[in-house]
């Protein structure tokens, strides 16, 4: 599932956006942030840029300036110097100013005013001067710090923030080199010089990308529980329990004695039958609309659906919380610095007293969570871009921070191959892979409006990512929308085996089986960022029938890793005349630390030596 981040586009796209592009130097970046008196938040930033190769301007131009209803330009002026020392101003029409809508928006009150600097050749200096004001919905903001340039000189200065000031700096790298901080009452400077290029390794946290970054804020809500309060406040005039409301939860829950029927039955409405749009102007990109007006619609984004899935339950008799989160696999909350900023997604939660939910349910701190803008699936499963973040569960006008549960088990690929050999080495039989969770999920989206020869397309698609080496028959498909999303997908399949390496000589050219699963061990290595990657439980098993009786395979290939990261185990056995390989792995966590690589690449070190060590088999004279 992959949204618009319907929370809060603003905080997110905050932090992109105040980092600079990829390529060239810059020579000089200040930013000082002024909080003033009345609320309002004053921001000017002035950026010097090299240009050092032919492909940088591209990079740079046009550069974005970010507004929405609440955040306005103030002043704005651009001009590029060649290296002759040739200065020209960038006109007001290379200026544009562009509407920004995600996927499901239908309208959003988010803006970017780019400046489209003209042609430059390698040595130009581009200079950016803007200010901006804005005024906060929550007394927060964030300023990226790194980025995937060099940064000769860098000042960011914050001043105004009086009672209630705080201030942070925050990164996965844990600091960037050269940074150095001062705490000013009130306020912070932060000063840098020969800052280096940052570029994180692959399967690094989203995070990684600026380095590090000042989180600060002010005012009352110190806490988790104050940030539950204000969101409280906030959405305390949001009219409920409105007659038409009550009048639908009556007509779902007709006839539904329990209480898991019940919320299943009032689930399945919102998911299915309340489209996912988005209209986020001002206020609206924090503040849910009317649950009356959504269902009256039949659309809203991610916090209506929550706020109607948490009424029409309440009006069913089914208590029921809104849970602030955030969506993405690739970053996290700092726990240690409340703001709602963090968040950009809004679920529900419900006590799963009585639900009889099996053990991997969504259920953390007595709370199972709810992802309304899930189409398929039903209570047993949450999106993995939920999975293992922090929510933070808003009910008694306070705010409480609790960690989402992972279940890998839930995300799972499952490979069944059964091949007969003829003499001449070619292998013919039956394929069946079936994709849970997110696999599922996305297998089911991209076809459910999908002609059959599309649907087909994809089938393939996904067996020949498993089967890179075969002829792909007929293929057909079941599919599941409840309980976990999934798909069953199966074909009839012809494998050519190379014949350099007969029965005969004593090993099997089991390289029809070459799926690896795990990060590479070599990710791992000299390695200081965590790795952030999908947990999943996967397996893959293949039935070979030989022309032949085939020889025992020989003693010590089996395979048995299990730590608290992960697991890989592998079986090759000789049962009922056929020869038959099981692979399985299991990674449980999203955030792997680097203290605990140990047990990572234990894991993946055992995957990628079997997968790479040709089996074989207990021939005599072998």
């Amino acid at each position: 599932m992959r949204r618009a981040w319907s929370w809060s586009a603003a905080s997110l796209l905050a932090l992109a956006l105040a980092a600079p592009a990829w390529g060239a130097t810059v020579l000089e970046r200040t930013i000082r942030i002024e909080i003033r008196p009345d609320g309002t938040v004053s921001e000017r930033e002035s950026l010097r840029v090299r240009l050092d190769t032919d492909r940088d301007l591209a990079s740079w131009s046009p550069y974005p300036v970010y507004l929405d209803e609440n955040r306005t330009l103030e002043s704005l002026s651009a001009s590029v110097t060649r290296p002759d020392g040739r200065a020209e101003t960038v006109a007001r029409r290379a200026m544009d100013t562009h509407e920004v809508t995600g996927s499901g928006e239908l309208h959003s009150s988010l803006e970017l005013r780019t400046v489209t600097f003209p042609p430059a050749p390698p040595g130009s200096v581009l200079a950016l001067d803007y200010e901006v004001r804005e005024r906060p919905w929550f007394p927060a903001g964030l300023v990226a710090l790194g980025s995937s340039s060099p940064v000769e000189s860098l000042r960011v200065e914050v001043t105004g923030g009086g009672p209630g000031w705080r201030s942070q700096i925050a990164g996965v790298a844990g600091s960037l080199p050269g940074l150095s901080v001062q705490d000013t009452p009130g306020g912070v400077t932060i000063t840098g010089s020969h800052l280096p290029r940052i570029s994180p390794p692959e399967l690094a946290p989203e995070q990684a990308s600026s380095g590090a970054f000042l989180l600060y804020a002010w005012g009352d809500a110190r806490d988790w529980a104050g940030v539950g309060h204000w969101y409280d406040r906030l959405v305390a005039d949001v009219p409920l329990t409105a007659e038409r409301v009550k009048a639908r939860a009556r007509e779902l829950t007709a006839g539904l004695a329990g209480r898991r029927e019940k919320l299943e039955a009032v689930l399945a409405f919102v998911r299915r039958q309340v489209r996912y749009v988005a209209v986020e102007v001002g206020i609206g990109g924090y503040r849910p609309g009317a649950p009356a007006d959504v269902l009256g619609r039949g659309w809203g984004d991610c916090k209506d659906k929550a706020f109607l899935l948490v009424d029409l339950l309440r009006a069913a008799g089914i208590d029921a919380w809104p849970v602030l989160v955030r969506l993405d696999e690739g970053g996290r909350v700092e726990r240690g610095f409340p703001s709602p900023l963090q968040f950009n997604h809004v679920i529900a939660a419900v006590s799963p007293d009585g639900l009889g939910l099996p053990p991997d349910a969504p259920v953390a701190d007595g709370l199972l969570f709810l992802d309304a803008t899930q189409r398929n699936g039903g209570l047993v499963w949450l999106n993995p871009g939920v999975q293992g973040q922090e929510g933070l569960v808003v009910r008694g006008g306070r705010g409480e921070l609790v960690s989402l549960p992972v279940h890998p088990a839930t995300e799972s690929r499952r490979l069944t191959v059964d091949l007969t050999v003829d003499a001449a080495g070619k292998a013919t039989g039956d394929a069946r892979l079936e994709l849970t969770g997110e696999a599922g999920d996305s297998f089911l989206s991209q076809t459910g409006a999908s002609r059959p020869d599309e649907v087909d397309r994809e089938a393939r698609e996904w067996l020949a990512g498993y089967l890179p080496t075969s002829a792909i028959g007929e293929t057909k498909w079941t599919t599941s929308e409840i309980g976990v999303p999934s798909v069953v997908l199966t074909a009839k399949v012809r494998l050519e085996i190379p014949p350099e390496t007969p029965v005969t000589a004593g090993s099997f050219p089991m390289s029809l089986a070459q799926r690896t699963w795990m990060p590479a061990p070599g990710l791992l290595d000299e390695r200081t960022l965590p790795v952030v990657t999908a947990p999943f439980s996967n397996r893959a098993t293949w039935r070979v029938t030989l022309p032949q009786a085939p020889c025992p395979p020989a003693p010590g290939q089996d395979v048995a890793v299990d730590n608290p990261v992960g697991s890989f185990r592998q079986t090759f056995a000789l049962e009922g005349g056929k020869l038959v390989l099981e692979r399985s792995a299991e990674l449980r966590s999203r955030w792997i630390e680097p203290e605990t690589f140990a047990a990572l690449k234990e894991v993946s070190l055992a995957e990628y030596r079997a997968v790479k060590r040709r089996l074989r088999l207990a021939c005599p004279g072998s």
